[in-house]
């Protein structure tokens, strides 16, 4: 199952809240809107829509095997999926109705690990053919062509992210287990990224509307992060320790947070935007991996991953003060897919004893869990520009 990540909990990588569901109008208009895209995995690829009224609505038309790795939506309510029908590479559009427009010409055999969409309705996908170490990435127009793009030989693309700088930014591993990154042009040209590790891999990539985008991965045998400037330039993060860093966010004002494993134990840190980055303090010191991090525009982080084999998440203040989640789960299994809101609240899911589980999480670390989810499976990714909808009628 994925992030990368839960891509990482598939393959390894590297070697690399009852939430009742209420019948009332939106408050925002008669109908309820399509706030919030999830995805993952039941008894086949899963992927739905989180309504203002608190319903969530599964996808219809997704393929009977497979599963989804990552999900996207901009602001107008337009979404991407992306992930396997069990053999080729899968994606689609989604509208805000939640209507499917399947993506062909993708990789085959190959799995699509990563997606983003723009205002435009644009997307980037990326993923690769496993087995054989081949990379892919496309371009995708608003009505579903894709635009395949020229990367190295040998590799795979973990994250992609659009609209930094009028560029896109995809980032893997390349040729000889090197880590790779590069910006992708709105007519696709690729222009590689210089100054990477030559061993390791980039797992993570976040942009916002300050000057940098935070890149993250594994340096040889230790974690590694990056500032990104948009002329190209690479700065690394110094003095980070033995371990992986699976993912990365980094917030309006420049400042960013970014989480994975160290000795086998859940690590995460805050990343300044002069390239500081302290540990956070009081982590569970059980075997354990951060594997998705968030960081509102005030400052406040969320983490999500496991430890000792269950569900762990908590916010973390600016100053680094945690506040677990409480009343989360308690069989084996994960926190992945989060969204995190300006107000505090968050939109949380994961996996439970092989079921999948999704609440909100209030800033006190109480969660209230959404009904009308498969049986069996996971949720992998959560993507939602306006979660303060359905946080307006929680609260």
């Amino acid at each position: 199952m994925q992030t990368v990540l839960n891509f990482v909990k598939k393959l390894s990588l590297f070697s690399l809240v009852a939430f009742c569901t209420f019948s009332v109008t939106d408050a925002f208009g008669e109908n309820p809107t399509s706030i919030a895209i999830i995805g993952g995995q039941g008894d086949a690829p899963y992927a739905a829509i989180v309504r203002s009224d608190r319903s969530v609505m599964q996808l219809a038309g997704l393929p009977a095997e497979g599963l989804t790795y990552r999900v996207a939506m901009n602001s107008s309510r337009r979404g991407i999926i992306g992930g396997t029908d069990g053999v080729n590479a899968y994606a689609a559009l989604v509208s805000h109705k939640g209507d499917l427009t399947p993506i062909s010409g993708l990789m085959a055999p190959g799995e699509i690990y990563t997606v983003a969409i723009d205002e435009s309705g644009e997307g980037l996908v990326g993923g690769g053919h496993a087995d054989s170490s081949v990379p892919y990435a496309a371009l995708i127009s608003s009505k579903g062509q894709p635009t395949s793009l020229s990367l190295p030989p040998s590799g795979l693309i973990y994250s992609v992210v659009l609209g930094f700088s009028k560029n896109g930014i995809i980032g893997g591993k390349g040729p000889s287990n090197s880590a790779y990154a590069a910006f992708v042009s709105p007519k696709g040209v690729v222009q590689p990224l210089a100054g990477l590790p030559a061993v390791g891999a980039i797992f993570w990539i976040s942009t916002s509307n300050s000057h940098n985008a935070l890149i993250g991965g594994q340096d040889n045998e230790s974690a590694y992060a990056a500032f990104v400037s948009r002329s190209g330039l690479v700065r690394p993060i110094a003095n980070l320790p033995q371990g992986i860093n699976y993912s990365v966010a980094i917030n309006d004002g420049g400042a960013g947070i970014m989480g994975g494993t160290s000795q086998s134990q859940p690590y995460a840190a805050f990343v300044s935007s002069q390239g500081v980055a302290p540990p956070i303090q009081n982590l569970p010191t059980t075997v354990g991996i951060i594997y998705n991090v968030a960081i509102n525009a005030s400052g406040m982080g969320l983490i999500a991953g496991l430890a000792a084999s269950h569900p762990y998440g908590a916010f973390v203040a600016p100053n680094g003060v945690l506040t677990p989640l409480q009343g989360l789960p308690t069989g084996e299994g994960f926190l992945d897919g989060i969204a995190l809101d300006r107000s505090g609240y968050a939109l949380v899911g994961g996996e439970s004893d092989g079921a999948p589980f999704l609440a909100l999480a209030a800033p006190n670390g109480q969660l209230t869990y959404l009904n009308h989810l498969p049986e069996n499976g996971a949720i992998n990714s959560i993507s939602s520009p306006m979660l303060e909808q359905i946080i307006s009628a929680y609260r």
